[in-house]
């Protein structure tokens, strides 16, 4: 995947290949002093999320429909990290409420970013 046009569809499949390979992501919201890192995880067939503990602080610094710049880790020590713009489709309660006091937070991932615009 070496376009400079990759649409979402493209992006997404990558992504997902990744995410069962320990990919993480990391967050750093405007309101925050702090950096968060999140394990990818797939939890339906239409999309990839966050499993955050209900009490985390990182809740109050996102919104539904926010879009950020991650930090996006396949999950090998030796791969340089890519950047991506992701929206926040929506927080909410797991499927059948497990994990107990935890909040699923849905990505949509919206483009790839020039590494060079970060070092």
């Amino acid at each position: 995947m070496e376009t400079e046009d990759l649409d979402t569809e493209e992006l997404r499949l990558e992504i997902r290949e990744a995410a069962s390979q320990f990919a993480a992501v990391e967050f750093k919201p405007s309101t925050s002093a702090l950096s968060y890192v999140f394990k990818l995880r797939d939890f339906s067939s239409s999309g990839l999320g966050l499993l955050v503990k209900q009490d985390s602080e990182f809740l109050k610094c996102i919104r539904t429909q926010d879009v950020m710049i991650v930090k996006y880790h396949k999950g090998s020590a030796a791969a340089e990290p890519q950047y991506i713009k992701v929206q926040v489709r929506h927080i909410s309660a797991p499927v059948n409420g497990m994990p107990e006091n935890h909040m699923v937070v849905g990505l949509l991932f919206l483009e790839k970013l020039d590494q060079d615009q970060f070092i």
